[in-house]
């Protein structure tokens, strides 16, 4: 019998600056589609494997070489709008470095007319939607059979792509996930796991595609989701996150409450999902908190009624304040989504917006700016509707007919400035004795002695770059070099370039290496509001370990200077 050929699924990070939170990468997508493939039998086929959660957080140059010790035959990549460009510059390192390899790719940011998916052809298959039901399709036509003629397959032919013509297998989510007892349902080492109780969205809101891309929702039957519930405690979860986008949209909400409040009767538990506040009944508050549920997030986007009808969100607003109240009579958090750039949306409305919801016991502000992501309704009518955005993830609306790059300017210093609305994780100090952003992975460098235009070392995605020396002021322009040569070398890493002095230098320093770094096309961190709007950048950036010697008067400059250019 011949070797069975290998493939190996990635899903790559979100990556961002924050060090005191657990960095969640849960491979749901890999675990199903791996359960669909060797339930049609291809595990006769082919062999799977996952890389570990470790290896998914190495730079991309050493992701690159461990795929080539792994030598897989197919390369299948989940994409998100956080991972799509990380994950396609590390697809053409594989493919240089494994030109046989066969790659397919999906998730939720794939799309028919994707800003630039599709523009370097390097994926042999690009699937939209579910993936279960073409997998093992996708499969056979790598092992040499006919290629399906699906109309969510685009199938690569030189340097285009052709899409097929007939609707893809659909079959109800009871039917797609892998049984409960599978050892695949884990949780991570941080305790956390998700569950899909239902597969689509009732809702049909501009902004998303989600309810318009799976059809009719897909809902598991109470009894399994209790089963898989079981399984995840024995197991240690200790967090579970209902993945659905609306998880009380279903008639027996109440005795699935009721069946989630059984199996945690110990409360060792927690639950968290999205939920339409809407339609929460006094009851189901009650069932909601003794079951476990501490936090759940709710989306309003807006109070301007003109607004919910241009982005056809139909909200009853006096229903979804009864709701908040009855959830925060029963101390659970309630993580509430306002919008900003929405069509037709003014400043007025984000500020009452956001006052309104601060007044409310128990809810927490979550103010997101509005996303153009690919295949939504609002993409698509952006031009008619005068919203103009980035091309490039996360695709973030910058001005509209209603609402200037000046006005979102100003929301973004309001929630910086508010003590409760500051959702990102701004760096608490650039310079001082004790540094307390910094990341896990620290590679220390004496300069300028043990660098001299070589590659630049450590592993890691997130990591920090210490230069001890004398003198860099003197040196400043080889220091710039330093800088363009790493995020030349690895444009998708955050880094963090810690200068040690033996002693006080001018601050000319610190302005050659911001200019470097603001000469580099901007990365994913750089383009969310938060940071662009501010004009500071987020994913590089410099750090001072001053020394006790060092005066309070230059530590404060050179903090000043440093915190007006990153965030």
């Amino acid at each position: 019998m011949a070797a069975k050929k290998k493939v190996v699924f990635l899903q790559l990070p979100q990556t961002d600056n924050d060090t005191g939170a657990a960095h969640e990468n849960i491979f749901l997508a890999a675990f199903y589609l791996r359960w669909a493939a060797e339930q049609a039998g291809e595990g006769r086929h082919f062999e799977f494997l996952i890389p570990s959660r470790a290896e998914h957080q190495l730079a991309l140059p050493s992701l690159a070489k461990r795929l080539a010790e792994l030598c897989p035959d197919v390369l299948v990549g989940t994409l998100y709008l956080w991972n799509i460009e990380s994950t396609l510059r590390l697809v053409r390192l594989a493919r240089d470095r494994l030109p046989r390899l066969r790659i397919a790719l999906g998730g939720p940011e794939t799309a028919k007319h994707h800003p630039f998916l599709f523009r370097q052809a390097l994926a042999d298959a690009i699937a939209i939607g579910e993936g279960e039901g073409v997998f093992p399709a996708i499969l056979r036509t790598f092992r040499g059979g006919p290629p399906p003629d699906f109309q969510n397959i685009a199938w690569r032919t030189g340097r285009s792509y052709c899409w097929g013509r007939h609707r893809p297998p659909r079959r109800p989510l009871a039917e797609v996930l892998p049984p409960p007892e599978n050892e695949g349902w884990a949780p991570d080492e941080n305790g956390v796991a998700y569950l899909e109780a239902s597969r689509g969205c009732p809702m049909r809101c501009a902004y998303c595609r989600y309810g318009r891309l799976l059809g009719p929702v897909s809902r598991l039957p109470v009894a399994q989701v209790l089963s898989h519930t079981r399984v995840l405690a024995n197991r240690g979860a200790r967090l579970i996150r209902f993945i659905d986008p609306t998880f009380n949209q279903r008639a027996n909400f109440d005795e699935l409450l009721a069946g989630l409040r059984e199996i945690n009767r110990n409360r060792r538990m927690r639950f968290f999902a999205e939920i339409n506040a809407e339609s929460i009944t006094a009851r189901q508050a009650a069932l909601l908190s003794e079951a476990g549920f501490l936090e759940l997030e709710v989306g309003m986007q807006s109070r301007d009624p003109t607004v919910l009808r241009a982005i056809q969100r139909p909200t009853d607003l006096p229903r979804l304040a009864q709701g908040i109240r009855r959830l925060s009579a029963h101390r659970i958090r309630v993580t509430l989504d306002v919008m900003y750039g929405l069509p037709r949306q003014k400043v007025r409305d984000v500020r009452t917006s956001i006052r309104w919801a601060l007044r409310k016991r128990n809810v927490r502000v979550q103010c997101l700016q509005t996303l153009l992501l690919p295949g939504t309704p609002l993409r698509a009518r952006r031009r008619t509707m005068g919203l103009h955005a980035d091309n490039r993830p996360p695709y973030a609306v910058h001005a509209t007919p209603s609402m200037t790059t000046e006005d979102m300017r100003a929301i973004e210093q309001f929630l910086a400035t508010h003590p409760r609305l500051n959702p990102d994780c701004p760096t608490r100090r650039f310079v001082g004795r004790q540094l307390p952003d910094l990341f896990a992975e620290r590679v220390l460098l004496r300069w300028p002695d043990e660098w001299q235009n070589g590659p630049i070392p450590g592993r890691h995605i997130r990591r920090a770059l210490f230069l001890r020396g004398e003198n860099f002021y003197a040196s400043r322009s080889q220091l710039a070099r330093l800088v363009r040569q790493a995020i030349r070398q690895e444009p998708d890493t955050l880094w963090q370039f810690v200068l040690q002095p033996a002693t006080e230098e001018p601050l000319d320093v610190l302005d050659t290496l911001i200019e470097e770094i603001r000469r580099h096309p901007l990365h994913l961190l750089d383009r969310y509001g938060a940071a662009r709007l501010t004009n500071r950048v987020a994913s590089r950036r410099v750090f001072v370990k001053a020394r006790n010697r060092f005066s309070r008067d230059w530590i404060a400059a050179a903090e000043e200077t440093l915190a007006a250019a990153f965030f």
